[in-house]
């Protein structure tokens, strides 16, 4: 295994990779492995733990010597929980990794190299894979910017600069569910030139995440943030799609009852 290492990489941009969790036993330990078996020799690992009551203690404090820092305290939700990794990052760089994902090993390695290890001000997203716990199924998914018509990349495959942090702020916490959508979209309206894309499957994102767990709830709030930014005719395709879906997914749960 492969240690995360810290400060002994010459020039090679430092990255900071943000895993955020609560009550995450059963997926934590495989998330944090992916991110040890890294081949990118200059990472901090940052955990945020949103005061769980399982074992998750007792899987931090296994890898806690592994850990660039952590914490354990009540939060106000997954985006607040991921703007506290973001103030506690010295990277210039940084990849939200949430409990249950994991990332190949060359992942980082491979999305530094796109940028030609120019991360600060850049935006690098590969493609991925969306997995299923209950089933073998997956989905492979590759990464687009074109927000106004779709939702074309994922937080556990997007490596952000520092200087965009900087620039246009931290995710807004009174979005429950799609909070990073709204940042990607906020960054692609202003700097789309930002934006790079690995063309291959290094993250693989778990099903079973608070987003797609609600997905009803989660598919309102992306109309809400489409409200905010576009037109109706700017963005027909993505409203026609998420009308469907809140449809569907609203008569769904009246048929249940």
């Amino acid at each position: 295994m492969v240690k995360v290492k810290y400060n002994d990489a010459g020039t090679l941009p430092l990255i900071s990779i943000i895993t955020v969790c609560l009550n995450a036993e059963l997926f934590l330990e495989a998330t944090m492995q992916s991110v040890f078996s890294q081949t990118y020799p200059h990472i901090e690992y940052i955990l945020i733990d949103g005061g769980s009551k399982d074992g998750t203690h007792s899987i931090i404090k296994k890898y806690r010597t592994q850990l660039a820092t952590w914490v354990s305290e009540k939060d106000n939700g997954i985006y607040d929980a991921m703007n506290k990794g973001i103030g506690m990052a010295s990277g210039e760089s940084i990849l939200m990794l949430n409990a249950g994902d994991w990332l190949e090993p060359d992942a980082i390695q491979k999305m530094v190299e796109k940028a030609n290890y120019e991360v600060k001000d850049k935006f690098i997203c590969c493609d991925w894979v969306v997995f299923y716990n209950s089933s073998n199924r997956k989905i492979y998914r590759q990464a687009t910017f074109d927000f106004n018509k779709r939702n074309g990349i994922c937080h556990q495959g997007s490596l952000i600069g520092s200087t965009i942090y900087r620039t246009f702020g931290n995710y807004d916490t009174s979005l429950r569910f799609v909070s990073d959508f709204d940042f990607y979209i906020r960054v692609w309206k202003t700097s789309p030139s930002a934006f790079l894309r690995v063309p291959a499957y290094l993250a693989h994102f778990m099903y079973e995440g608070i987003t797609t767990t609600r997905i009803r709830q989660s598919t309102i709030e992306r109309w809400q943030v489409l409200n905010r930014h576009f037109l109706w005719t700017e963005s027909i395709h993505i409203r026609l799609v998420t009308l469907v879906a809140i449809t569907y997914r609203t008569t769904k749960t009246y048929l249940r009852k």
